[in-house]
């Protein structure tokens, strides 16, 4: 993947300074919300034995419980707004799979965030390679998307579903709808 194409997956329109404030107020929440996740409920379980194949769910639990919770949220919210395609709940629930594994430790996720927002060329100098043990959280997070797709293709997911997981930071790709969701929650 080239440095354009990874300014493109993270690139955003110009907020005005409300939106901003808005954007920071809560990814300061989000972050202080990931240090205490609450475990997974009944509904939860149901949920991914219902979407998920067995080898899907084992890949979900290989994510945070952070993530996890994040992505049960995406899903919900899709469902709330109707959504009933399969490949798209699926890959709603593995969009971040990428990240699992120990692969995006919490610690890095804030400079990720402003870095993206405030310095995309220094992210890309500290994402360019996995070379030392304190790049490899930024090269990961920069390229979780194709990494979740290629896990997801390994467990049997459908191309489709992999497709969604792969471009799901594309605001008008095959994922546009997972993407504007992914946003917001």
């Amino acid at each position: 993947m080239s440095r354009s194409d990874l300014r493109a997956q993270d690139a955003t329109p110009e907020r005005p300074p409300d939106s901003l404030l808005r954007a920071a107020r809560y990814r300061v929440y989000q972050f202080f919300r990931s240090l205490l996740p609450r475990p997974l409920g009944a509904d939860d379980r149901r949920i991914l034995e219902s979407t998920l194949p067995s080898a899907g769910r084992a890949l979900f639990a290989t994510m945070s419980r952070n993530d996890q919770r994040h992505s049960l949220t995406v899903y919900r919210s899709l469902r709330s707004r109707g959504c009933a395609d399969a490949d798209l709940l699926s890959a709603a629930l593995l969009h971040d799979v990428g990240k699992g594994g120990g692969r995006v430790p919490l610690w890095a996720r804030p400079p990720v965030v402003l870095l993206r927002r405030f310095a995309p060329d220094t992210l890309d100098q500290l994402s360019a390679s996995p070379d030392t043990w304190w790049r490899r959280p930024f090269y990961y997070a920069r390229r979780h998307a194709e990494i979740g797709a290629g896990l997801a293709a390994q467990v049997g997911l459908s191309a489709r579903a992999v497709e969604m997981i792969r471009t799901h930071h594309q605001p008008d790709g095959p994922a546009a709808e997972l993407h504007a969701v992914d946003d917001t929650v």
